[in-house]
């Protein structure tokens, strides 16, 4: 089982057996939990979303483009620092793992799923990928 960073629109290239966790504080409109239009599970993980120290930070139209300084991404990130990452991934591949059996997938992969593209510097991607690094387990990017 392996886990990733991507994005929303990337989920429609996803292979059948990757599990997508929403990280977003609210999914695109054209999408609901469950199941996408293209048979692909996807979930929200609370813990993951920014909570209420991140809110008002962040309006989509970052003039900075710096994440180190940006007030949305510090406080997402103290966000991450309290929690207990072990749990949480204990957490994600015991879904993971359910899913796996009652759909008769040979193996799954996780996808942690956020807006913005790559490209965008400025996201909860950079957090993410670095919080697990920190943590001792690398991710990166999902790519077709």
């Amino acid at each position: 089982m392996k886990i990733y960073t991507s994005y929303f629109a990337q989920m429609r290239n996803f292979p059948p057996n990757m599990i997508g966790y929403s990280t977003a504080c609210w999914e695109p409109k054209y999408i609901t939990p469950g199941r996408s239009q293209n048979g692909i599970f996807w979930l929200g993980i609370p813990p993951l979303k920014p909570g209420k120290s991140c809110e008002g930070l962040c309006n989509g139209k970052c003039a900075i483009k710096n994440p180190e300084s940006c007030a949305f991404l510090q406080a997402y990130r103290a966000q991450l620092n309290k929690l207990n990452f072990k749990e949480i991934i204990e957490k994600m591949k015991t879904i993971a793992r359910r899913i796996q059996e009652s759909e008769g997938f040979e193996d799954v992969d996780l996808a942690l799923l956020v807006y913005e593209t790559p490209q965008n510097k400025c996201s909860e991607r950079v957090v993410i990928q670095q919080w697990f690094k920190d943590n001792g387990m690398e991710i990166e990017e999902w790519h077709k």
